[in-house]
């Protein structure tokens, strides 16, 4: 292997690399700058991602046991008035009764309500129609 004729080459390459390099920083020296500086940035940050060091998993703690000292006392809950349903079996129909207790007739200001909001509603659906 001719190792000299190696080295002569890559010498010539290296030597014409930084010409054009020089050459390019003279004439665009804005863009030289600001390459330059964006290079040493990177290092920067590749040097500091190699630096910092890694977190490292701890072992797997053993946890003692809980002692208890004295018995545990459930709090009371809140009270329910005797009026209020938590639940309540439906039925398909309700008879006259149960309608009287649970329906509650909406009054004139509800249903004036009611509708000027479904009017706003369609308004807007149909407003952005063609």
């Amino acid at each position: 292997m001719d190792f000299k004729g190696f080295f002569e080459n890559l010498k010539e390459k290296i030597v014409s690399l930084y010409e054009l390099i020089r050459d390019y920083c003279t004439e665009n020296k804005r863009n030289a700058i600001l390459i330059g500086s964006l290079l040493v940035l990177v290092l920067l940050l590749i040097i500091l991602l190699i630096c910092i060091p890694k977190k490292k998993k701890t072992a797997a703690v053993q946890k003692k046991p809980v002692v208890l000292t004295e018995t545990l006392l459930i709090p009371d809950g809140p009270e329910i008035n005797r009026d209020y349903n938590i639940s309540r079996e439906t039925q398909e129909k309700w008879n006259d009764e149960q309608a009287e207790e649970w329906f509650e007739k909406p009054s004139e200001y509800d249903i004036e309500s009611l509708e000027k909001a479904n009017d706003n509603i369609i308004l807007e659906i149909t407003g952005a129609a063609p």
